[in-house]
């Protein structure tokens, strides 16, 4: 009960005993007769308690009228709140249902609450969204145009459409919605910037995905985003490499060295750009330099992709003597000399120096016993020797330990498999990424002295670019 309603009740019982108690002092004067015409009289209390009456009835009246609209409106308020309570409850329902793939359940509750409410606009985009993932594509268009027409300035319902159109297989026009948010909302395009660069990358055309992530930075720099800008660091850095690898083969030498050493500033860990930089002292004409180059990657990074190319760069010269010495320094110099001396082990099986390549690998049988890399290297070794029995055993137990090798790296990131190394995963687009495949043999990176290296790989239809640490 309000305060204002109590002090009203004690008030009128005070009038009411105020009253009574005058009642005794003046019962004279209202008995008295109070004529209404020449015939007609009243006494004066009644004539006292009608004019009371007739003045005390308006007021009455308000508040009564008052309080029945206001008991109308908390009822009206009540029912509608759980009209909404129950429309909040179906559109959680149906985002539960949508995150779980459960298209049926979500579209079933999302029409439930635009049968109360139309023109909601949460449910109109997302029940859009659910009918095309249904493959109802021109009935999620119909929704989301019938929505634009009620929220006209709604960026989210233009990339919609775009996602319409693009599944209804009208290409062009999808384009042409993605080119209006460029145009009409300035700074809110990063996911057409960020869908076309990635679409660039995948093309191969890296002028093009450049410009791209220049316009996404500058973007993320005008708001201040450093988690964005940090995590499209990867990719700058992979397109800049991709600069790089142009300049060398339009024979810009010293233009391609400087863009190296850049990254490689930036990041050391960035095996390609290590690789190439040593390419471009090559093609300088130095090749100390670019031996120095490797050599001075394998130890960053601990990555056998550098002996591999000191190796091929020997043989390639006809310096089987040099890659031998180059290979012994190496292991004289390694914290962990594991990979150096398998790699000295398949040289000397290379040059058909069985006898030294069995002794080394010999050396290191107690720590890679379980590496089917290392038993295939045996049995070609005991095969080429003649010894059939003890080849047959090394094969067998290659096969036991991880099946017959038929690749030798891999990529880090969607395990696309490759005879050869390269810098960058033609399957997932990933820079850094490939590497020998020793993850089969059940060998740490520590235990092979190989250190984590950043990974940096473009992802398809998110806005969540890269990349893990490997």
């Amino acid at each position: 009960m309000r305060i204002r309603t109590v002090v009203g009740i004690l008030f009128a019982l005070a009038a009411v005993v105020l009253v009574s108690f005058l009642t005794q002092y003046n019962r004279e004067i209202l008995s008295q007769r109070f004529a209404l015409g020449e015939s007609t009289s009243v006494s004066l209390a009644a004539v006292l308690v009608v004019t009371f009456l007739i003045g005390l009835l308006p007021p009455v009246t308000l508040l009564v009228v008052q309080r029945l609209k206001q008991e109308l409106a908390e009822r009206r308020e009540r029912r509608m709140s759980r009209q909404e309570e129950s429309r909040h409850g179906s559109f959680r329902r149906a985002i539960d249902y949508k995150l779980d793939g459960q298209w049926g359940k979500a579209a079933a509750e999302l029409e439930s609450v635009l049968a109360e409410k139309p023109e909601d606009f949460a449910a109109l985009l997302n029940y859009g969204e659910v009918l095309r993932w249904q493959g109802r594509a021109k009935e999620a268009l119909e929704v989301h145009r019938r929505a634009s027409v009620l929220y006209p300035q709604s960026v989210a319902l233009l990339y919609q459409m775009a996602d319409d159109y693009a599944e209804a297989g009208e290409e062009k026009v999808s384009h042409e919605i993605r080119n209006r948010i460029l145009r009409d909302f300035p700074g809110v395009g990063l996911a057409v910037q960020r869908r076309r660069r990635n679409g660039a990358i995948a093309e191969g055309d890296w002028r093009e995905a450049a410009r791209l992530q220049d316009s996404i930075e500058t973007t993320l720099r005008e708001n201040d985003a450093r988690v964005e800008l940090e995590r499209e660091r990867g990719i700058r850095l992979g397109l800049d490499y991709q600069r790089g690898l142009a300049r060398l083969e339009e024979d810009r030498v010293a233009e391609a060295e400087e863009i190296f050493r850049r990254l490689l500033e930036e990041e050391e860990r960035f095996i390609p750009a290590s690789i190439m930089l040593g390419e471009a002292a090559l093609l300088g004409g130095s090749d100390d330099a670019a031996l120095e180059e490797w050599k001075r990657g394998y130890g960053a990074t601990g990555s056998p992709v550098f002996l591999q190319r000191i190796e091929d760069h020997f043989i390639e010269r006809a310096e089987p003597a040099r890659a031998i010495e180059t290979l012994h320094r190496i292991i004289d110099s390694a914290d962990n000399d594991l990979l150096p001396r398998f790699f000295l082990g398949r040289l000397y099986y290379r040059l058909e120096m069985l006898d030294e390549a069995q002794r080394v690998l010999a050396s290191i049988a107690d720590r890679v016993a379980s590496s089917p890399t290392y038993h295939l290297l045996l049995a070609r070794i005991h095969e080429r020797r003649g010894e059939l029995g003890r080849a047959a055993a090394s094969y067998l137990r290659t096969l036991e330990q991880a099946g017959l090798m038929s690749t030798e790296y891999r990529c880090e990131v969607c395990d696309a498999e490759y005879r050869d190394w390269r810098d960058r995963c033609d399957s997932c687009g990933a820079w850094n990424s490939v590497e020998l495949d020793f993850e089969e043999e059940r060998l740490t990176p520590s235990e092979l002295g190989i250190r984590e290296r950043p990974v940096w790989s473009v992802a398809e239809d998110t806005d969540e670019e890269f990349g893990d640490i490997a």
